[in-house]
C-alpha cells in the first residue's frame, strides 16, 4: 500500500461490537463506501487488530511519520476508556500527530455513555485529549436503523468531514524535500537538545518522587494488612476492619495527596516533552548529521532510555496499589476518596508509560540511528 494513499485505523473494543451485533464493524464499511463514492478513491480502514497487517501498517505509518494521509477513528464508550490497549492506541497516535501539528487526524466518535463521560470532572488524560479533538456525538444516532435517512445522513457527514480533514492535513504535511530544508534551517541539533534540558530533569524528578511516595504508601498498606490479620485473630470482625481502614485513611492522607500532585505534574511535563522528543528523533535520522552532533544524540537517547526504565519500575507498584485499593475501599467511606485519587494517579503513570514506551521503541528499532558511533 502506497504511503500517500489515505489509510485509517479503527480503535474500539471487540466486546462493544459484539454487544452491538456487529454494527460498529458495519459502520466502518459504510464510512469507507461513502468516502469512495464522494471522493472517487478507495479508503483503507484497518479494523481487525488481530490481523498481522493491522500492526504492520500501523508501525509503517507511525514510524515514517507520514501523518497527513493517516487518520484514526476512536469509538468512545465507557469500556473503551477502561481498556488500556485502546488508551495506548489513542495516546500513541495523538502523540505523533500532535508533534506534527496534525491534531485533527484523530476523530473520536462518542458512541455510548452518559453525558458526563467526557466532562471536565472525569480528570482523565484520555478523556481530556478526546474533548480537545471535537468529537462527534453518535449516542442517539446509533439507535437509528442503519438504513434510515438520519443514519445515512450522519454517515455521509462523517465521510465528508474525514475527506476535509485529510485534504487539509495533506496540505499542511511537508514533503520529504521540504522537511529536509526545514531540518537544515534549524539552529542545530545541539540547540534542540538544550531546549529539552529543562523539561527532562523535571520529568525525572517526578519519577524519583513516585518511587519515594510509593514506598511510603506501600509501608502503610503492609501495616494495614498486618493490623487486619491481628484484628481477625482477635475475632473483632468487621468492626476491627473498619477501625484499621479509618486509621489507614489518616496515614495515607498525606502521601496519596502528594502522589496525586506528582501525577498532575508528571502528565503536564510529559505533554511538554513528548512532541519535542518525537521531533528530535525524526531529526536525528538525518544521515548527514555531523559526528559531534551524533554523539550528543546518543547521549540524549541514553538519558531518555533511563527515564523510560525508571518510569517502568513504578507501573507494577502503582497497579498493585490500585488493585488493593478496590478491596480496601469496601470497608470504610473515609478511605474511598483517597483510593479513587490513588487509582487516577496510577492511570496517569500507565498512560505516560505508553508515551515513553513509544520513545524507546523508536530509538531501539534503529529508526533514528542511521549510523553507529
Amino acid at each position: 500500500m502506497h504511503q500517500d494513499e489515505p489509510v485509517g485505523f479503527w480503535s474500539y473494543t471487540r466486546r462493544d461490537d459484539e454487544i452491538e451485533r456487529g454494527r460498529i464493524k458495519r459502520l466502518v464499511d459504510l464510512i469507507a463506501d461513502e468516502f469512495e463514492i464522494m471522493a472517487g478513491r478507495e479508503l483503507h480502514i484497518f479494523f481487525d487488530k488481530d490481523d498481522i497487517s493491522w500492526g504492520e501498517e500501523w508501525r509503517s505509518r507511525i514510524d515514517s511519520a507520514i501523518m497527513g494521509t493517516t487518520f484514526m477513528i476512536a469509538i468512545i464508550t465507557p469500556r473503551f476508556l477502561k481498556s488500556q490497549e485502546c488508551r495506548r492506541e489513542v495516546i500513541t497516535f495523538s502523540s505523533h500527530a500532535s508533534s506534527r501539528g496534525l491534531d485533527d487526524l484523530l476523530l473520536p466518535i462518542l458512541y455510548s455513555g452518559s453525558s458526563g463521560l467526557l466532562d471536565d470532572s472525569q480528570d482523565d488524560e484520555v478523556s481530556a485529549l478526546i474533548r480537545r479533538r471535537n468529537y462527534v456525538d453518535w449516542r442517539h444516532l446509533r439507535l437509528e436503523d442503519e438504513g434510515s435517512p438520519a443514519y445515512r445522513r450522519a454517515v455521509h457527514q462523517l465521510a465528508e468531514r474525514l475527506a476535509e480533514i485529510l485534504d487539509r492535513s495533506s496540505e499542511l504535511e511537508p514533503t520529504a524535500q521540504e522537511e529536509a530544508l526545514i531540518i537544515d534551517d534549524q539552529v542545530g541539533i545541539v540547540d534542540q537538545l538544550a531546549g529539552m534540558e529543562d523539561a527532562l530533569p523535571r520529568l525525572a524528578e517526578c519519577l524519583i518522587g513516585f518511587g519515594h511516595v510509593t514506598g511510603e504508601i506501600g509501608s502503610q498498606m503492609r501495616w494495614a494488612t498486618d493490623e487486619v490479620t491481628a484484628s481477625d485473630a482477635r475475632e473483632e470482625g468487621f468492626a476491627g476492619r473498619l477501625r484499621v481502614s479509618d486509621q489507614l485513611a489518616q496515614r495515607l492522607e498525606d502521601p496519596v495527596r502528594r502522589l496525586a500532585k506528582l501525577g498532575e505534574q508528571y502528565a503536564s511535563e510529559l505533554a511538554i516533552v513528548d512532541p519535542g522528543v518525537l521531533t528530535f528523533i525524526r531529526m536525528a535520522k538525518d544521515p548527514n548529521l555531523p559526528a559531534e552532533d551524533r554523539a550528543s544524540v546518543e547521549e540524549f537517547f541514553r538519558a531518555v532510555e533511563g527515564a523510560v526504565e525508571m518510569s517502568r519500575e513504578n507501573v507494577p507498584v502503582l497497579t498493585g496499589f490500585a488493585s488493593s485499593a478496590e478491596g480496601i475501599a469496601k470497608y470504610s467511606k473515609s478511605i474511598r476518596p483517597l483510593m479513587r485519587m490513588l487509582v487516577k494517579s496510577m492511570q496517569r503513570v500507565v498512560d505516560g508509560q505508553s508515551v515513553m514506551d513509544e520513545w524507546e521503541r523508536l530509538i531501539k528499532e534503529g529508526e533514528p540511528r542511521a549510523t553507529s558511533v
